[in-house]
């Protein structure tokens, strides 16, 4: 289908800082590979693929990663430099992409001060009907109400704003970008063009392929460099309705603010870019896709956790969510070094991150996990 504003246009918010650098052709023009990135990852947005893509790009050349203790710096209180595991004042990283409320004087302090920061943000009408699935034992409004219509008809009788998992629940992208809440009407255009100055690239989750070509001619990698598979996925999960998704981005009037603003930004960038050329670039990204789905993966595609025979590729399942979260099985008889691409493909966010955790903090240089 032709490119089109995913959502319908809203209601102008204010005026926008139009920074969209140089998009370049790899083919015709050189530019240097970026290598100092800076990832908000939101929750239930598609981050985790985006992570996967920048765990494979890092680790290929060994750059080194700012990784949290555990998976998360210590969310959902705000970013501290202290929290990155290895930091030393004055020391700084090149990549950091797992969850965090975004502090950016704190993430200066770890990273490099010609980082690129780019994030993803997606229509809070299905985003918060994903999350009130995925995080229904994290988020106390959540768990208290029986079902996702009984929690839209009155969320102010579950939700509490100093409840358990409360940023989860109620404008969790706007939590998650470190926006103060609450906000006033008048505010919002402000904060959003002051944090689009610092996030010149927003992904949408809508379009994510799309966003996957401007992010790489962004940071100038090669186009396989971004083939990746859809993590995360839950299997038997139904779209919400309309009336659900109205009263989903009512609920979370601030996310809805913020996915509409950064929606506009994305198609000047398309616009910017070329539609066409866009178009091609993200159609030859999914036949790419598709082939190594075919060549790497038992069924092509996602398989319930119990399917799934290594259990390093086995995806983590909340507690308490209404659906089970989907992996990869590869296909059996794979040569050595195109398993290893495709483990590498299909390995979900945590055992990931343990394996960069390995290979830069020792207990294993991380060479036993390229048997998949």
């Amino acid at each position: 289908a032709p490119l089109a504003p995913a959502a319908p246009a809203p209601r102008r918010l204010g005026g926008n800082i139009g920074i969209w650098g140089k998009y370049r052709d790899l083919g015709a023009a050189r530019c240097r590979p970026v290598s100092h990135i800076v990832f908000l990852k939101t929750h239930k947005t598609g981050g985790s693929s985006v992570v996967n893509v920048l765990s494979r790009y890092g680790e290929s050349r060994q750059l080194r990663f700012a990784l949290p203790q555990r998976y998360q710096f210590r969310y959902p209180e705000p970013f501290r430099a202290e929290s990155v595991r290895g930091f030393r004042p004055g020391e700084t990283f090149d990549i950091i992409c797992h969850h965090m409320r975004f502090s950016p004087t704190e993430v200066q302090r770890v990273m490099p001060n010609d980082s690129f920061y780019f994030s993803i943000v997606r229509d809070p009408g299905t985003q918060g009907a994903s999350a009130f699935s995925y995080f229904r034992a994290a988020a106390a409004a959540f768990r208290r109400a029986p079902s996702l219509d009984a929690f839209l008809a009155a969320p102010r009788r579950f939700f509490g704003p100093g409840g358990r998992g409360a940023g989860l629940a109620r404008n969790p992208q706007w939590f998650d970008f470190g926006l103060p809440e609450p906000a006033a009407a008048a505010e919002v255009p402000a904060l959003l063009a002051r944090l689009e100055r610092r996030f010149p690239l927003v992904l949408l989750a809508e379009r994510f392929d799309e966003s996957l070509v401007l992010l790489r001619h962004r940071l100038c990698w090669p186009r396989a460099a971004v083939d990746v598979f859809a993590h995360n996925t839950r299997g038997g999960a139904a779209a919400p309705t309309a009336a659900q998704r109205r009263r989903l981005r009512a609920w979370n009037a601030l996310d809805w603010a913020l996915y509409s603003h950064f929606n506009r930004s994305f198609w000047r960038h398309v616009q910017r870019f070329g539609a066409a050329r866009l178009q091609e670039e993200a159609a030859e990204l999914r036949r790419r896709r598709r082939r190594l789905q075919e060549r790497c993966l038992r069924g092509a595609g996602p398989v319930p956790a119990a399917a799934i025979a290594e259990p390093r590729l086995r995806p983590f399942q909340p507690p308490g969510a209404e659906h089970a979260v989907l992996g990869f099985a590869l296909r059996p008889g794979l040569p050595p070094a195109e398993r290893r691409r495709c483990g590498r493909m299909a390995l979900p966010e945590l055992p990931y991150t343990d394996l960069l955790a390995r290979r830069q903090f020792g207990n294993g240089n991380g060479t036993e996990w390229d048997d998949f």
